[in-house]
């Protein structure tokens, strides 16, 4: 095992499988003490969050399983009191829980609409907020790594707006509080995974939008990744967007970003507007 993260506590949110498990050994391999939150359940009646931490000390790492949800304050600080009460500080946290409702906007209800942005935003801020709340209280920084998604700006046709609308506050939420948490030495970045998940099982290449189709799909690429955004090595590196895959991975410029900028000296006219908008090739 490799000591980058020696002393360091780690807390994943939705640890239980997929790219979360992958990240907790990941880094209880390099010296992190780990809690691993997941209120999942496998078909053997078995927790999750305790089936990965007896990986992770099988491994000869330290863990301990959480079973509380993100989506409420007080839960929340439950998840980062695990921490402290097991192993005395928190240093990092992955905000890797989420969910999917796959309905479009004509048809989805009031409650899966709220239960996706309870989940995404809400999950984000409440763990984000607790956990920053006792990185400053102790002085020596720390790193929280937030799950983003190109979903946020879907291009493949169809899709969910309510995850889209979920992942794009997301990276609003990443830009935020890189700046709020800069002065204390705490960073903040958003990565957006490519990974065959429970989620979104895949065997089939996947690209789009400038990237080009995975070579790999294994959950387990994602990790290394995050592992080195909350090392020292990377202590300087926060309020990023960055996409992860097989081999790959990508820095993303900031949303809203000018493409095409006019001015006129004055008020618009409608019909000036009408000779100039339809030559800008906005409805290609």
């Amino acid at each position: 095992m490799g000591q980058k993260l020696a002393g360091k506590v780690a807390v994943i949110t939705g640890g239980g499988g997929g790219i979360g498990k992958n990240v907790a050994l990941g880094l209880a391999a390099e010296g992190a003490s780990v809690v691993i939150n997941d209120f999942g359940t496998g078909p053997d009646g078995i927790k999750l969050a305790d089936k990965a931490a007896d990986e992770v000390k099988k491994a000869g790492g330290k863990a301990a399983a959480s079973y509380d949800s993100v989506t409420t304050v007080v839960s929340a600080a439950k998840i980062i009191n695990t921490a402290t009460g097991n192993f005395g500080r928190v240093d990092i946290l992955v905000n890797c829980a989420g969910n999917m409702v796959g309905i479009p906007t004509l048809d989805i209800t009031q409650e899966q609409w709220d239960a996706t942005l309870a989940i995404h935003i809400g999950g984000h801020f409440a763990c984000s907020q607790a956990a920053a709340r006792e990185m400053v209280k102790q002085k020596s920084g720390g790193s929280i790594i937030n799950f983003a998604s190109r979903g946020a700006f879907p291009f493949w046709g169809s899709s969910s707006s309510s995850y889209a609308v979920a992942k794009a506050g997301i990276l609003g939420f990443t830009t935020a509080l890189s700046q709020e948490l800069k002065k204390y030495d705490i960073r903040v970045n958003a990565i957006s995974p490519n990974a065959s998940t429970p989620l979104f099982p895949s065997v089939e290449p996947r690209g789009g939008m400038g990237i080009p189709k995975t070579t790999s799909l294994d959950p387990s690429d994602i990790a290394p990744l995050i592992v080195y955004l909350v090392t020292d090595a990377a202590k300087n590196i926060t309020g990023q967007f960055i996409y992860a895959a097989g081999g790959d991975f990508c820095i993303f410029d900031r949303p809203l970003q000018p493409k095409l900028y006019i001015r006129k000296i004055g008020k618009w006219t409608v019909d000036e507007l009408g000779d100039v908008i339809p030559n800008l090739g906005l409805g290609q």
